[in-house]
């Protein structure tokens, strides 16, 4: 099978006028290398396939500079040289690769083009999540659609108010995440959802269009965050709104919700505004799923921010019973560090990998993979841990909960995610992005397959006049944020990286 592939991007290599080839690196191992070719002051563009080809199974993490041209990321995971005017001869370019990862972009047409700002299509990293039965293939999840902050406190601006949040279906091959197919998600009517305010849930912000005109909520509104895909083919949908957890059939079509005192705990409703049940999981039995909240709630008698108390809470249905359990979840220092939960997969039937992060672009940022066990972790009754906890720093409130009598879930680190992006890549050109909201591993643990969420490549207004002005999301790589899938296979992080050459003939 590796030899097909092989042989697959070769050929992709030799119709792009190159080709790829084995030899030995100076460590004795197999190594590739690319023979180019590309014309007198001609940019040449090495696609995600060629590249995925030369790392055989690992990532070019970066590409060393040399003085006879330069090499820019392009969209889709490519990489364009363009030779120093007027330059014929050859060019050898070093590539530096990682075993340990491997990188999937995406090339998905943008939605639309505001003002001259591109609406990037490819916002399906708000949740991870292989497709049951199906190797190599997951689903994707956009959140409520393209919006921004607004010009003052409590607003957002929806780009495109009519967008319907939807799953994608996309397959992992050559350095390329390609989507298969698109599920739109439907209330039980079958009229489309969309990412509006849901009168059913308030939470106190204020949406308005482009022209600054205030959309008014809808009975149709989810903001989805978390994803599972059941072997049955049907999907359950954690909503930042609510918090709801809804069920679609495989055609996308709303069969049943619980809420807050309808099915959730009554509690859950104190959520902060866009901090709702932003993760979700299955148990691999299939009998549980397990959501956690992205930060705490702001129960009746909390003193000081929500955001600055270090302990959530996760929660689990009993799918056949509905009956519900919550526990603590001790985050780490949120009032320094800045740190929110983004997403929860189940390992096991009591383990889980969460994932930790703050809100900024690579180099130097806080994003961390832990994983975490359920067993001697305390049910929580009537206790609120919030209160118990108030503003403190992770030690504080962990004494403060076992005082209470209440064990958090036990949590170690399972891979310090920006400490290896910025080990590979210490500009911040290599999966580079704030939101990391996906987070799959089909192997318990072993491998993790980890999205990011693009925002649909937004960063926010250009000032407080309408019609607003957008801001695209720019990366340290010069892009506009799209998404990506970062591989990561946990028995290598200790490996160390190689270089491959490619040459490039120009003239």
């Amino acid at each position: 099978m590796r030899s097909n592939r092989r042989l697959a991007v070769a050929l992709v290599a030799v119709l792009a006028g190159g080709s790829l080839a084995a030899c030995s690196s100076g460590g004795g191992e197999d190594a590739a290398k690319l023979d180019l070719k590309t014309g007198t002051n001609s940019p040449l563009t090495i696609t995600a396939a060629q590249l995925a080809g030369l790392a055989q199974g690992g990532a070019v993490v970066d590409v060393k500079p040399t003085s006879d041209g330069t090499v820019e990321a392009a969209k889709g995971g490519a990489l364009v040289f363009k030779p120093k005017a007027g330059f014929t001869g050859s060019v050898r370019l070093t590539a530096v690769v990682s075993p340990a990862v491997s990188l999937y972009s995406s090339d998905i047409p943008p939605l639309a083009t505001v003002g001259g700002v591109s609406i990037d299509g490819s916002g399906y990293g708000s949740s991870w999540t292989p497709v049951p039965g199906a190797p190599g293939e997951f689903y994707g999840l956009t959140d409520r659609g393209p919006n921004v902050d607004g010009p003052n406190k409590d607003e957002k601006v929806s780009v495109t108010p009519d967008f319907t949040p939807q799953i994608g279906r996309f397959k992992l091959e050559g350095g390329a995440a390609v989507l298969q197919s698109v599920i739109t998600l439907k209330g039980r009517d079958g009229r489309p959802l969309n990412g509006r305010n849901d009168t059913a849930a308030p939470t106190g912000e204020k949406m308005l269009d482009l022209d600054g005109v205030e959309l008014p909520p809808t009975d149709h509104g989810i903001d989805s965050e978390g994803l599972v895909a059941l072997a049955d083919g049907s999907f359950w949908v954690s909503d930042e709104y609510g918090p709801f957890l809804v069920h679609f059939d495989a055609n996308g079509q709303e069969l049943e919700r619980l809420a807050p005192g309808k099915g959730l705990p009554e509690v859950l409703k104190s959520r902060t505004p866009n901090q709702g049940m932003e993760g979700l999981t299955v148990t691999p039995d299939g009998k549980r799923l397990v959501g956690i909240m992205q930060s705490a709630l702001n129960v009746p008698g909390l003193s000081g921010n929500a955001k600055e108390v270090p302990v959530t809470r996760i929660v689990a249905i009993d799918l056949a019973t509905k009956a519900v359990q919550q526990y603590a979840y001790l985050l780490d220092n949120p009032k320094d560090t800045k740190k929110a939960v983004s997403e929860i997969t189940a390992i096991s039937d009591t383990e889980f990998l969460v994932d930790e992060r703050d809100g900024k672009t690579a180099p130097k940022a806080n994003k961390t993979i832990y994983r975490i066990n359920l067993d001697g972790a305390t049910p929580l009754a009537e206790q609120n841990p919030e209160t118990i906890a108030g503003v403190s720093t992770t030690a504080e409130a962990e004494a403060a909960l076992k005082g209470a009598g209440i064990s958090p879930v036990r949590k170690t680190v399972a891979l310090d995610l920006s400490g290896l992006v910025d080990k590979l890549n210490p500009a911040g050109k290599f999966f580079g992005h704030d939101k990391v909201e996906g987070l799959a591993s089909p192997d318990g643990g072993k491998t993790l397959f980890i999205a990011n969420d693009s925002d649909f490549g937004l960063e926010g207004i250009q000032g407080p006049q309408t019609p607003f002005r957008l801001k695209p999301k720019m990366l340290a790589n010069g892009l506009q944020d799209s998404l990506e899938v970062l591989k990561v296979d946990t028995t290598k992080l200790n490996e160390p990286t190689s270089e491959r050459t490619i040459t490039v003939t120009v003239g």
